[in-house]
């Protein structure tokens, strides 16, 4: 057998690829030593959705309203506005305005994005979906499917 000799360049381009590969393995595992996943970073908050002024206090709902979430002890997140938050407000077939919704704090900004919306009905928890069962795609906003643009149909569930 004859014993290949290792020039510079496919040194060179092993290391390469050594680090390549190697480099997420590395970060992820600094990551959980080091500090909190985006997970982590997330609130769980039950409350009632309320609509807030512009001062970003508790106000009778009109038009085009800012929405916060309103937990027991009295504490208002406010909620990033978009498609998300008027879900909440305008789907008629939850039948309550109690939720308990996971939060990330926005950079920079006095408001919560919604990461996931599940709501409260007779005392249960209730996870709620928009579904295209002709792609087999799941959405948390109504309104057409992404893909073949058919009307995704709503679903809700008990949690377990």
């Amino acid at each position: 057998m004859k014993e290949r000799k290792l020039t510079p360049k496919i040194s060179l381009l092993r290391l390469l690829l050594f680090l390549t590969l190697a480099m997420p393995l590395l970060r992820s595992a600094d990551a959980g030593i080091n500090g909190p996943t985006a997970a982590q970073d997330n609130l769980i908050v039950r409350g009632v959705l309320v609509c807030l002024n512009q001062g970003l206090k508790e106000a009778s709902c009109g038009g085009n309203d800012l929405l916060g979430l309103k937990s027991a002890d009295g504490r208002i997140y406010p909620l990033k506005t978009g498609k998300a938050a008027q879900t909440l407000k305008e789907e008629k077939r939850l039948q309550t305005n109690e939720f308990q919704l996971t939060l990330k704090k926005m950079n920079d900004s006095t408001t919560y994005e919604i990461v996931k919306s599940q709501f409260i009905r007779g005392g249960k928890l209730y996870d709620f979906y928009y579904y295209c069962d002709v792609c087999n795609i799941t959405t948390y906003t109504p309104g057409p499917c992404m893909c073949c643009r058919q009307e995704t149909e709503y679903h809700e569930k008990p949690v377990e």
